[in-house]
C-alpha cells in the first residue's frame, strides 16, 4: 500500500477498554474510549472513519475482533505473523505474545534512539518489557495490576471489601480499605522500584518507560528518572502500522 494518507487509526483492544487513536504528524489528535458494553456505540463511531491506512490490535477474543474486522477493514490487523522493525527470536513463545507488549517494544526501541530500554504498563497486569539495543525484543514478566490485585482479595476472603475507587494513600493504613491501598499500591511501587534496580544494575544504559491506565498513580513514586506517556501502547502501533504500509 502507497503512503499517502493525512491521518491514521490505530484500535487496541485491551483486557478492560478499547481504544481508537487518531494520528496526525505522529501525534495522537483524537483519543475515543469505549467499554465493551459499548460495541453498538463503538462500531457506529467506527462507520464515521475513512479507514484506508489503520490497524487493530487486540488481546481480546476473537470473536470481538471478527466482528470489528467484519464491519470496519483494517489494512493491518496485528499477530504473531504481522512483521514488526524489531526482532523476536529471542522469545520462544511468539505465537502467545501479546500485541500490546509488541507495540510496547516497537515504541520503546524506537523512542529510545536504539538503546536499550524497558517498559513498563501498568494496566490490567503489570507487565515489564525489554528490548536491548540491537532492537531484539528479550521478553519480561507479566503481573497481576491493581485491580486485579483488589479483586482476587475480594474473591478469595470473606470480609474484604473492593476497592474501586482508589488513590496513592500513607504506608500504615488507617482503615480497611487505606490497608488494602497500601498493600496493593505500595507494595506495586516497591516491586517496580525492585525490577528497575535489578534492569539497571545488568543494563547500565537504560532508558525506561512507564504507560498504562494506572500509570499516573506511580509516576511520581518511583525512584528513576522515567518518561511518562499514557500514550505509548498506541504510538508503537503507529510505529507497527507504517512499518507495515
Amino acid at each position: 500500500m502507497k503512503l499517502e494518507a493525512t491521518s491514521f487509526f490505530v484500535i487496541d483492544a485491551g483486557n478492560t477498554r478499547v481504544k481508537i487513536a487518531e494520528f496526525q504528524n505522529d501525534e495522537p489528535i483524537s483519543v475515543q474510549v469505549f467499554n465493551y458494553s459499548e460495541v453498538d456505540k463503538l462500531i457506529d463511531y467506527l462507520s464515521t472513519i475513512k479507514n484506508e491506512c489503520s490497524l487493530l490490535a487486540g488481546v481480546v477474543k476473537e470473536e470481538f475482533l471478527d466482528r470489528i474486522t467484519q464491519s470496519w477493514k483494517p489494512a493491518v490487523r496485528l499477530d504473531a505473523s504481522t512483521p514488526l522493525p524489531i526482532i523476536l527470536t529471542e522469545y520462544q513463545t511468539t505465537s502467545t505474545l501479546g500485541v500490546d507488549r509488541m507495540a510496547n517494544a516497537v515504541a520503546g526501541y524506537y523512542f529510545s534512539n536504539n538503546s536499550n530500554a524497558l517498559i513498563i504498563d501498568v494496566g490490567t497486569c503489570l507487565k515489564f518489557d525489554f528490548i536491548d539495543n540491537s532492537g531484539i525484543y528479550q521478553g519480561g514478566s507479566i503481573a497481576p495490576g491493581v485491580q486485579l490485585r483488589f479483586k482476587s482479595m475480594n474473591d478469595y476472603t470473606a470480609n474484604l471489601p473492593i476497592i474501586e475507587n482508589y488513590e496513592q494513600t500513607s504506608l500504615i493504613g488507617n482503615s480497611t480499605r487505606n490497608s488494602l491501598m497500601s498493600g496493593v499500591i505500595n507494595g506495586m511501587t516497591a516491586e517496580i522500584n525492585g525490577f528497575i534496580q535489578q534492569y539497571t544494575q545488568q543494563f547500565p544504559q537504560l532508558t525506561i518507560f512507564l504507560t498504562g491506565g494506572d500509570a499516573i498513580l506511580f509516576e511520581n513514586a518511583l525512584k528513576s528518572s522515567i518518561f511518562v506517556d499514557q500514550n505509548f501502547t498506541l504510538k508503537g502501533l503507529l510505529l507497527i502500522l507504517k512499518h507495515n504500509v
